[in-house]
């Protein structure tokens, strides 16, 4: 049977381990304040573990306060680091405050005949508020965020919490026995073990939530636009492609007018601006399940499922105007611009995505070459020659404008 001294010396041993390799990923992070954190929870501890095994080399009671409220800092420190992850507000306070309250309610428990009981149940006790409060971070995470394993390391520090929490009653209902300076207990032998576990646990769910991070990071990248969040042009062609295997799906084209321009008068910056404040503006016109991407430039895409010719060029109209009547914002300039849109309803599922692509940069030209600032809906088959396709929309567009214009 293990006998307690010999489940803290693992305990150190294997802090010590975590401490290390915590350790090292701070040095090689040294900006990354979660990682900062969690290298202190590490140390504190094993700095906790190895004054609670000098019991026969030091008076117990200085070993007894330093070690406990080192350990219960440990865990507001762990919750800090949480914090700092997921971009919640915080103050440095927050990871030793729990350990405070402890460390006052261990002075007080001076005035008790047998304080030793109480002041070992007060360690567990701020342990396992400290980690229900780290659970609640952990549950809430970041809105803007799903990590998978988020909800799993919850539940580790709920279990966590609750462990600590039923054992803070044993040492009061079965107190430690001393043999000179060596505590000998049956029930803490188990427990220490078990609480080690779960700081391994909860030490390991912290480097998956990294990972994750850093993968989530890698594939945001790979799919999305730095500029403007949208989907980037891989992206977009993938989840189009899939939405135009059946009819009624419309497939839009939309370009910047005179974009070169804007960057010529306003800089880079202001292009950029353009570029993002366009990007909002039509991501808040758009149904929920349409897909909107940057096919490149100043040139962008949309896809419309289960739409029929009348409402998706509603939508992508109604995009038009309001990309024309809002102001762009760039530091103390603004200015306004407009967009051209090539639009075509997907009729034949036989047909691939670069087909329909090309009908609507048919659709996209057409609007350039009619004066730019209006939607054409392209018929497959028709002649843009003949200008059969374009004349109706201009047609159209000037009823909707006159509309527009009556009632402002």
């Amino acid at each position: 049977m293990l006998d307690v001294v010999t489940v803290l010396t693992y305990n150190v041993v294997i802090n010590f381990a975590l401490m290390i390799v915590a350790t090292i990923a701070w040095a090689r992070n040294p900006r990354q304040k979660e990682i900062i954190f969690w290298a202190l929870a590490a140390w504190s501890m094993v700095i906790g573990t190895i004054c609670s095994s000098l019991t026969e080399h030091l008076p117990y009671n200085i070993l007894g306060y330093v070690g406990g409220v080192v350990y219960v800092a440990r865990t507001g420190l762990i919750r800090l680091g949480f914090k700092e992850f997921y971009g919640q507000p915080y103050r440095l306070w927050q990871a030793f405050n729990i350990s405070f309250v402890v460390c006052m309610l261990m002075v007080l428990a001076e005035l008790l005949e047998d304080p030793g009981p109480v002041r070992i149940s007060l360690i567990y006790l701020g342990s396992a508020f400290n980690l229900a409060l780290g659970t609640r971070d952990l549950w809430r995470g970041n809105p803007g965020e799903r990590l998978p394993s988020g909800r799993f390391a919850a539940i580790v520090y709920v279990a966590y919490a609750l462990s600590s929490l039923l054992i803070a009653p044993l040492p009061i209902l079965y107190p430690i026995e001393f043999i000179g300076r060596t505590p000998v207990s049956e029930w803490l032998t188990y427990t220490s073990m078990l609480l080690l576990v779960f700081n391994l646990l909860a030490f390991l769910m912290a480097m998956v939530l990294k990972l994750e991070r850093g993968g989530e990071i890698q594939r945001r990248l790979a799919e999305r636009d730095s500029l403007t969040g949208l989907t980037n042009r891989r992206m977009f062609l993938q989840q189009a492609a899939r939405l135009s295997e059946g009819q009624g799906t419309a497939i839009a084209v939309l370009d910047l007018d005179h974009f070169k321009r804007i960057n010529d008068t306003y800089g880079h910056k202001g292009g950029d601006d353009a570029l993002v404040q366009f990007a909002e503006r039509v991501l808040r016109l758009l149904p929920a399940d349409a897909v909107f991407g940057r096919l490149g430039g100043e040139e962008f895409g949309i896809c419309l499922p289960n739409q029929d010719r009348a409402s998706a060029w509603s939508t992508i109209n109604a995009i038009r105007l309001a990309v024309a009547s809002e102001d762009i914002r760039s530091g103390d300039h603004r200015f306004r611009m407009t967009v051209s849109c090539g639009l075509v309803l997907t009729q034949m599922p036989q047909r691939s995505l670069d087909a329909w692509m090309a009908e609507a940069d048919v659709g996209l030209y057409a609007a350039k070459d009619q004066g730019r600032n209006r939607v054409v809906l392209h018929e497959p088959g028709a002649s843009h020659a003949d200008g059969s396709a374009t004349h109706l929309e201009t047609l159209v567009l000037s009823d909707w404008d006159g509309i527009t214009r009556l009632s402002a």
